[in-house]
């Protein structure tokens, strides 16, 4: 009080609406290891990350990149920027991002409800949940997103036929949830 109240006032009085239900504070900012702070030339304002104008960063960031760069940390721990990681953030995403278009694409295939794959699927899907409700557990995830991309172009490839129906559902419902309404 009074920072998030005055957000919300803000936002309503804006655009007529509250902008958010739960405010979650990140731990420090550092950039190539430093503190971020004006004093060493390190801060930047989101405009340089995305046009990548800043002496840092040899090129600018898409909001989802950068988005993405942040979710891949506990918001709870430091976040440390630099162009080395917010590039690897940006083929991170490029990834899961392929996953997504190319499962939207694809028909469920016929295997056995009963595998070992259609058991790991529905893991996978729980574990997206698990660690969402785990004090919002963004890291970890994406780290199972990840695993879940790999599954989906297995199914691609054709390197999948033990997989069920239900659990192809499953798992295109969940993967497709996360990557955009929860992530």
């Amino acid at each position: 009080f009074p920072h998030h109240e005055c957000e919300i006032a803000q936002a309503v009085g804006a655009y007529g609406k509250e902008p958010v239900s739960y405010w979650i504070h990140s731990n420090m900012l550092t950039v190539n290891g430093q503190k971020m702070s004006k004093s060493l030339g390190n801060s930047f304002l989101p405009s340089e990350l995305f046009s990548g104008t800043h002496a840092l960063l040899t090129k600018g960031y898409s909001a989802m990149t950068v988005r993405f760069f942040m979710l891949q940390s506990h918001y709870s721990s430091t976040l440390d920027f630099s162009d080395e990681a917010l590039n690897a953030a940006e083929k991170g995403y490029r990834k899961l991002s392929s996953a997504l278009t190319l499962i939207k694409t694809l028909d469920a295939p016929t295997g056995d409800p009963k595998s070992d794959l259609s058991v790991e699927v529905e893991r996978l899907c729980k574990e997206c949940y698990l660690n969402m409700s785990d004090d919002f557990n963004t890291a970890k995830t994406l780290a199972v997103l990840f695993e879940m991309s790999s599954r989906i172009n297995d199914v691609k490839a054709g390197n999948v036929t033990a997989m069920g129906k239900a659990a192809f559902e499953l798992l295109n419902a969940t993967y497709v949830k996360m990557m955009e309404d929860v992530l």
